[in-house]
């Protein structure tokens, strides 16, 4: 959970008019170990998430391309998981084949 920049600041000013970080941690509730990392940099650090593996446009224009295949098909032709395929297919708002 990230704490707002507000926050941090009031209890890092806590602590400079003398508070423990154990009082501190104690009064705000939240560990003694955040505390003393707000102490090192009190930064929000910006999530990093990897890359997607499979490009919008190249899904798009495989299913262009290919409408009736299989997750499997499409996950050889993108270098790519089935798992992958499916959740990139949700993200688009594709839905899979429904048998009639």
């Amino acid at each position: 959970m990230t704490y707002p920049i507000i926050l941090r600041k009031k209890v890092l000013q806590s602590l400079e008019q003398g508070m423990s970080v154990r009082t501190a941690a104690k009064l705000y509730d939240m560990s003694p170990t955040t505390i003393i990392n707000w102490k090192k940099d009190i930064s929000i650090k910006p999530i990093v998430r990897a890359p997607r593996k499979i490009s919008n446009d190249a899904l798009k224009q495989d299913i262009t391309d290919y409408p009736d295949a299989y997750y499997y098909e499409r996950a050889a032709r993108l270098g790519c998981s089935k798992s992958g395929v499916e959740a990139a297919m949700k993200r688009l708002g594709y839905t899979r084949k429904k048998k009639s």
